[in-house]
């Protein structure tokens, strides 16, 4: 039979490092493919990256016995990146420890609710933060919806309980809807129902965690990789990608921007040309190689054809053609389990094409993951505080006969060359 200080051990230990990742792997494919880098914060919390702007020396032909070239001097800037911290707390009941503690089956139970909450509050968030573009979207709005249900553009990242803001997209500070309950979401339909109903909503306005983006705050959430694998400035109230103006005529203008493929917001059909051209801009304007793509799961079912293996027939079997656009004996085993990070059947020209349900709708991102990667603080992962500091108890006490948990983690999206990303908008999905 387990006692108290059991439960107490096995809810501290059950989310290590494995099991943390795991838990992330089946809410946050991206948090997987992207390396996590830490290093000393030197008491400031940045990271500080060297960004070369004008390569040094020069080369040239001279006559026999003349006067050598004079040096060139290298042109840097830098790129500087604050880390934003995060805390999570949730309650335990203390008749929910006291019942654990005298049942296998009970305890079983809590462990299995304590994996589905934390799956689909602290990772889900984590994951809206990573796939937006830093203001920590939950869903974005089509068109004008002021009345709940409200429709978003692709599967909705809240879930019952929360509380949340939408906030124009115009100046990223004027709410909608201010500080409302998640009463309901219903995934097929794309709708998010609230306690109270928006008013003067307009398309791109989106839901958010109560709170969290304006202009006093700023925005309290990380880069998002739409953000930065873009031609432009955030704007509004999220920072600068590493404190640089992307802006015309700067010093570093041109090579702090990623390439974007757009159509003037006209949905097109995605081509195997425009996924070769994204392909080459990477190389040209980055001088990198993609290594993964991104996209949603209607994307991947709109264009499944033009992702899969080529295929020959023989005596009534189909067999891959090799070197074909999929990938040959592909089962999609690397999306499932520990290690998985959403990678499915399909390559595009030997690149792996991931698939995270959550992605935005019509739209389709390149990376080299070698300059994409998150930087973290002491802890890769969140983690309770008991674990990050000594002689703090798991369980702190409540006025209520709940115990508080409180986890913690520093992180943001770093990149040292936005150039080495491609996005593909305007994307026909349906």
């Amino acid at each position: 039979m387990a006692t108290t200080n059991d439960v107490i051990n096995a809810l501290k230990y059950t989310y290590g490092v494995d099991r943390v990742l795991y838990l992330a792997s089946q809410e946050v494919p991206l948090f997987n493919v992207l390396q996590r880098t830490k290093k000393e914060m030197g008491g400031r919390g940045q990271f500080i990256m060297p960004i070369l702007t004008q390569n040094p020396g020069a080369w040239k032909g001279i006559a026999q016995g003349g006067a050598l070239p004079a040096a060139l001097q290298p042109a840097t800037a830098e790129a500087s990146y604050q880390l934003r911290e995060f805390v999570g707390v949730y309650n335990i009941t203390w008749k929910l420890i006291q019942d654990a503690r005298t049942s296998k089956f009970a305890f079983q139970q809590a462990i299995q609710m304590m994996d589905d909450g934390i799956r689909r509050r602290i990772f889900r968030l984590i994951n809206a933060d990573l796939l937006g573009t830093g203001r920590g979207e939950l869903g974005v709005l089509p068109g004008a919806d002021n009345a709940s249900p409200i429709t978003v553009n692709s599967l909705p990242l809240a879930e019952p309980g929360i509380v949340v803001d939408i906030v124009a997209t115009a100046d990223d500070n004027t709410k909608r809807l201010d500080s409302a309950n998640v009463v309901a979401v219903d995934v097929a339909n794309r709708t998010i129902a609230t306690s109270a109903n928006p008013a003067g909503t307009q398309a791109g306005d989106y839901f958010t965690l109560e709170d969290t983006v304006s202009n006093a705050l700023g925005s309290l959430h990380l880069n998002g990789l739409l953000g930065v694998i873009d031609d432009a400035n955030p704007g509004g109230n999220v920072p600068n990608i590493g404190n640089v103006n992307r802006a015309a005529g700067t010093a570093v203008a041109l090579a702090w921007r990623a390439p974007v493929l757009a159509n003037g917001g006209v949905a097109r059909v995605l081509t195997e040309d425009l996924m070769l051209q994204a392909e080459d801009l990477v190389r040209e304007r980055g001088g990198a190689r993609l290594t993964s793509w991104f996209m949603n799961l209607a994307i991947g079912r709109r264009y499944h054809e033009l992702l899969r293996a080529d295929t020959f027939y023989t005596m009534g079997r189909a067999n891959p053609i090799g070197g074909g656009m999929g990938r040959e004996g592909g089962d999609g085993s690397k999306g499932a389990g520990p290690d998985g990070d959403g990678r499915s059947p399909y390559d595009f020209s030997g690149t792996a094409i991931h698939f995270d349900p959550f992605f935005r709708s019509n739209t389709v991102v390149g990376f080299d993951r070698s300059h994409f990667f998150l930087g973290v603080g002491e802890n890769d992962l969140p983690r309770p505080i008991s674990e990050i500091f000594d002689n703090v108890p798991f369980f702190r006490q409540t006025p209520n006969a709940t115990f508080e948990v409180a986890w913690y983690w520093q992180a943001q999206l770093l990149t040292d060359n936005p150039a080495a990303g491609v996005k593909i908008e305007d994307v026909a999905e349906a």
